[in-house]
């Protein structure tokens, strides 16, 4: 296959066997770089950690239920370094390149996995968000993205940042693969209990009018109950954002301590420079984030409780462009991560995808109850009329 958007990792072929018939017949799979894959190695985008690698002898279970439920795989793809970033490069192995605009970066961390399918390489995109890195390389690409609830699916066999907030997921350019997906990996379905939606103004005040008014008249063609509330949480969107950050810093630490400790020269210095924050950390600052995410995510059971879904844009700013300076990365990604940090917060589901005409330039997100990832696809059925 040729692969000029470097969305793929440059690993030798393997025979990698799926069934012939399934709910995923038929249907391209490509793996980022986290996920064991029996014959190949796990390189996690870092160059250290591919030379210890080895080849591995068993397929991550969450990847082989998809092989069982038909889907054929095509290759492992590229990937942040750590999966620690949302910008989509890696000084190891080259930036991705998004097939919308060339320009623009691809977003990351499960950058391969969404350029794969934007352009055409792939069906099902398969990677793991922890602070956006499904939603948003979903959004910038025009995708749909799903992060599942917390815990939902099996993450055995993947490379860790942050556990408590990461989780597996997937990207498609419809909903009828997504649905498949969701379908393969055991989610029930919804039920059939009104639903309505919940506009927080808070959120929808930091954005652009226009793309605003775009999510809005979007929202109310799907002919649903629809209540404006003034925010979803007496914390601030910067103080979430904040705890967010904080305990992700300290888990990714932990995860990454050893290789840090090993290889420091191996890791890019960006990447480095999270990694030295997180093992400063006072724990007085750590107990502070935690005492606000539980303080949020109870606020957000109960905002929930009622087949009621949260919309909200998926992108606080638009993305810059791909030879953009670091400065530049940083701020994107501080603006981005006030919203992508909710459903982490939360360990709430939220499904990504694009809204508007023709391209698709606008991508609004459902957020929902834990275990309601079934319902936020109904609603966006509705609003999508596939």
């Amino acid at each position: 296959m040729q692969d000029r958007w470097n969305a793929f990792m440059p690993y030798p072929d393997a025979d990698i066997g799926h069934a012939a018939i399934g709910l995923l017949s038929g249907l391209r799979l490509a793996v980022k770089d986290l996920f064991d894959v029996a014959g190949y190695p796990t390189a996690a985008g870092n160059a250290a950690v591919l030379a210890a690698s080895g080849i591995k002898t068993a397929t991550a279970p969450l990847v082989q239920a998809l092989l069982d439920a038909g889907a054929c795989f095509v290759g492992k793809t590229n990937t942040d370094e750590l999966a620690y970033s949302l910008i989509g490069g890696n000084i190891h192995f080259g930036m991705p390149r998004n097939p919308r605009d060339p320009n623009l970066i691809p977003g990351g961390s499960s950058s391969g996995s969404a350029v794969a399918v934007a352009a055409g390489l792939a069906d099902l995109g398969l990677g793991t968000d922890t602070s956006g890195s499904i939603r948003l390389p979903a959004a910038i690409n025009g995708l749909i993205g799903w992060r599942p609830t917390h815990g939902s699916l099996d993450n055995r066999a993947v490379r860790p940042l942050a556990p408590s907030f990461d989780v597996p997921g997937f990207m498609t350019t419809s909903l009828e693969p997504m649905a498949a997906a969701m379908s393969a990996v055991g989610m029930p379905a919804a039920n059939d209990r009104p639903i309505s939606i919940l506009i927080p103004e808070d959120i929808f005040e930091t954005i652009d009018d226009a793309i605003a008014d775009e999510i809005i008249a979007s929202l109310r063609s799907a002919a649903m109950p629809i209540r404006k509330i003034d925010s979803i949480s007496s914390a601030s969107l910067a103080d979430l954002a904040v705890a967010f950050i904080t305990i992700l810093q300290k888990e990714a630490w932990a995860s990454n301590k050893a290789l840090f400790e090993q290889s420091p020269e191996a890791i890019s210095p960006d990447i480095a420079a999270r990694l030295r924050s997180g093992s400063r950390l006072d724990e007085k600052d750590v107990r502070e984030a935690c005492r606000i995410r539980k303080l949020f995510s109870g606020e957000i059971d109960r905002l929930l409780c009622e087949s009621v879904v949260v919309a909200l844009p998926t992108l606080a700013v638009s993305p810059p462009t791909r030879d953009a300076g670091p400065e530049t990365f940083a701020a994107f990604r501080s603006a981005c991560i006030k919203l992508l940090c909710l459903s982490g917060l939360g360990g709430c589901p939220q499904l990504a995808f694009p809204i508007g005409r023709g391209a698709g330039n606008v991508s609004l997100s459902l957020l929902g109850a834990r275990s309601a990832d079934s319902m936020l696809m109904n609603v966006a059925r509705r609003l999508r009329a596939e």
